[in-house]
């Protein structure tokens, strides 16, 4: 039986950080795993022509990052009249308006399906309504999301075929449940930006060093995918080098995944991300955290906040808790039962690692007719 052509498109994927690359690596050890039953195809940033070059699959190195979303439209074009199905895996509103335009235009002539998985939404009364105008259009399009709270936002719009699939994930490291059980630092892990809460990681290094702890803070400093840092996070990063720097490791550039992952060893993590931002939103931070047995210190009303405390592990501060004082009230109580919480943290990762297994991502692919 020949494959079927599964087309990934990741736009701004160019290198190994973000959850884009886990998310379509994963794809590719399923797709091995199920005995390469699709012909994949992904789809990224021209930079990242050396991705996946290992990898069953065939990469083309299409988007320019400033004429991304023209190029869209001349792939999204070709794309609907081939068989095989489009998987767009960061959809935005942009992507799934043009699919919806061209397989309205094209009718007869579409041939491949299409599934967008939806990593956010920020909601609006207007993008609510085009929402409702394409599910009257195109019942046929399949919604994926990582989270039911984000699942419901297009299901309640009118769209039938949706999906929760929790975001896929690399195997969890079967080691003891006992292993790393001595904290030695604090961990702030991934892209330096605002709505992850950078300047307040830096507020509570500040206040830490002010009362004369010399906990050690591990932080990677390195820029967004566009290469810019917020004004928020530009403020935060001049203050960080004025503290002293003594006991503070900082890595300003990418690392390989062997190197992020081994950063959540002996540590407690802060993802004290905006709440009304991740309100509906997955963190592959978070999973790592946990698969390592690292507690987390994160928001409530989150994904995040929700898992810390259902497995206790980690702690969940409210809105009003996002000061330093009760940001290290909360690293103190971690700190003083490291152990529990790390064999806590690595019982959550027993179950998430079943939810997280990314041959679901395969099964909704494969599914919905």
């Amino acid at each position: 039986m020949s494959q079927i052509n599964l087309h990934l498109i990741e736009p701004t994927l160019f290198d190994q950080t973000g959850h884009s690359y886990t998310f379509v690596q994963c794809v590719l050890q399923a797709n091995a795993v199920a005995q390469n039953k699709y012909a994949l195809h992904v789809w990224l940033d021209h930079r990242g022509s050396n991705l996946f070059v290992n990898s069953s699959c065939t990469v083309h190195a299409y988007f320019y990052r400033r004429w991304r979303q023209v190029q869209k439209i001349f792939l999204y074009y070709r794309l609907l009249q081939q068989e095989g199905t489009i998987f767009v895996g960061t959809c935005e509103l942009w992507d799934l308006r043009i699919l919806a335009f061209f397989a309205r235009l094209l009718t007869a002539k579409v041939k491949a399906k299409v599934l967008v998985h939806f990593h956010q939404f920020k909601q609006s009364s207007k993008k609510l309504a085009c929402l409702e105008r394409i599910a009257a259009q195109q019942p046929q399009f399949i919604f994926a999301t990582p989270t039911d709270k984000l699942t419901r936002i297009f299901s309640t719009r009118g769209f039938a075929k949706c999906i929760t699939i929790p975001c896929p994930t690399y195997p969890r490291n079967a080691e003891p449940m006992v292993a790393n059980t001595e904290f030695k630092k604090v961990l702030y892990a991934g892209a330096a930006r605002s709505d992850k809460g950078f300047a307040q990681v830096v507020e509570l290094l500040d206040y830490n060093r002010k009362l004369g702890k010399d906990i050690l803070f591990e932080l990677q400093i390195s820029a967004p995918n566009s290469q810019r840092y917020d004004s928020e996070t530009q403020i935060a990063l001049q203050k960080l080098h004025s503290i002293a720097t003594h006991n503070v490791v900082l890595h300003a550039n990418t690392l390989d995944q062997t190197q992020y992952l081994n950063l959540f060893k002996h540590a407690i993590c802060l993802l004290i991300y905006k709440p009304l931002d991740y309100a509906n939103k997955f963190s592959a931070v978070a999973l790592d955290a946990f698969y390592a047995g690292c507690p987390i210190i994160t928001a409530k009303d989150t994904w995040m906040g929700d898992m810390a405390e259902k497995y206790g592990a980690g702690i969940a501060l409210a809105t009003h808790e996002y000061h330093p004082a009760a940001m290290q009230a909360a690293l103190e109580r971690i700190i003083q039962d490291y152990a529990v919480f790390h064999v806590q943290a690595k019982a959550a990762a027993q179950e998430l690692s079943v939810m997280h297994d990314p041959s679901r991502v395969l099964e909704v692919v494969g599914g919905f007719g």
